[in-house]
């Protein structure tokens, strides 16, 4: 995902993390499980990497029903409109590029994940 849809990510599982702390029936490990906060201490360090090399943030697939978690609780805790919006657009973002997944390599130490191949008009 671009670092554009990682700030987005960020935005959407805090705001979810405030709409549940500020639930009275929620232990910390209900308000860690079911805001996605999980994934962001899972995605920081690809990010600094990302940042280094001004390239994507990897994601594993797998990953994304933290995502799903936080959106889904947001909508029943009385999240934000437009935060849910958010959230839900990039849902449908990285679904689509969960279509495109691509195997990590290690250069140099560092996984990262293959650039894509550009695409090019066909006029046939």
């Amino acid at each position: 995902m671009t670092q554009a849809d990682f700030q987005c990510l960020v935005r959407v599982i805090e705001h979810a993390r405030e709409r549940l702390e500020d639930a009275e029936d929620s232990t910390p490990e209900t308000v860690r499980n079911a805001s996605g906060a999980e994934l962001l201490s899972l995605l920081y360090p690809r990010v600094g990497t990302a940042v280094a090399r001004d390239g994507d943030v990897a994601m594993l697939a797998s990953e994304i029903r933290y995502l799903e978690a936080a959106v889904i609780n947001l909508e029943s805790y009385g999240g934000h409109q437009s935060v849910l919006c958010e959230g839900y657009t990039l849902l449908e973002r990285i679904d689509s590029l969960r279509r495109d997944e691509r195997q990590a390599q290690l250069i140099d130490g560092i996984l990262t994940l293959p650039r894509s191949a550009p695409r090019a008009p066909c006029d046939w």
